[in-house]
C-alpha cells in the first residue's frame, strides 16, 4: 500500500508538471501566430503608399500606428496579448526595411510564456 502511494504521489506530480509545459507551449504558439500575422499583414504593403510601414515605432513603448491589441476573427480581441512593432531603414537601401514584431503577454503567470521577438526584413513590392 505504502509504495502505492509513493508511486501515485510522483505521478500526480509529474502530471502538474506536464499540464504546465502544454500551457507553455500553446502560449508560445500562440504568440508566435500572432507575430507572423503582423509580418503578414506589411509584407504585402507598399511604402510609397502605406504610412503604416514608415520607418519609426518602438518596441518598448507603445507609438501610434506601431501597436495593437491583436484580433480574432472580425473585432474580438485577442485576450492576453499586446503587439508592438519597429521598422527600421537598411543603410543605402530605399525598398527594403528591417522589421521587427514583438509580442508581450499582458498576464504574468506561470502558463504564459515571457514575451516574444520575431524579425525579418520586408521590402516593398
Amino acid at each position: 500500500m505504502v509504495i502505492m502511494v509513493v508511486a501515485l504521489v510522483a505521478m500526480a506530480g509529474m502530471m502538474a508538471i506536464t499540464v504546465r509545459m502544454q500551457m507553455l507551449g500553446r502560449s508560445q504558439t500562440a504568440g508566435v501566430r500572432l507575430a507572423q500575422s503582423k509580418i503578414d499583414e506589411l509584407v504585402n504593403l507598399n511604402f510609397s503608399t502605406n504610412t503604416i510601414t514608415n520607418v519609426g515605432g518602438s518596441l518598448t513603448s507603445d507609438v501610434t500606428s506601431y501597436n495593437d491589441t491583436p484580433l480574432t476573427s472580425g473585432t474580438t480581441a485577442v485576450v492576453g496579448y499586446k503587439r508592438r512593432w519597429q521598422i527600421e531603414a537598411i543603410t543605402g537601401q530605399t525598398k527594403v526595411r528591417k522589421l521587427t514584431v514583438r509580442i508581450i503577454p499582458t498576464t504574468n503567470d506561470r502558463r504564459t510564456s515571457a514575451q516574444i521577438d520575431l524579425a525579418t526584413i520586408i521590402r516593398s513590392p
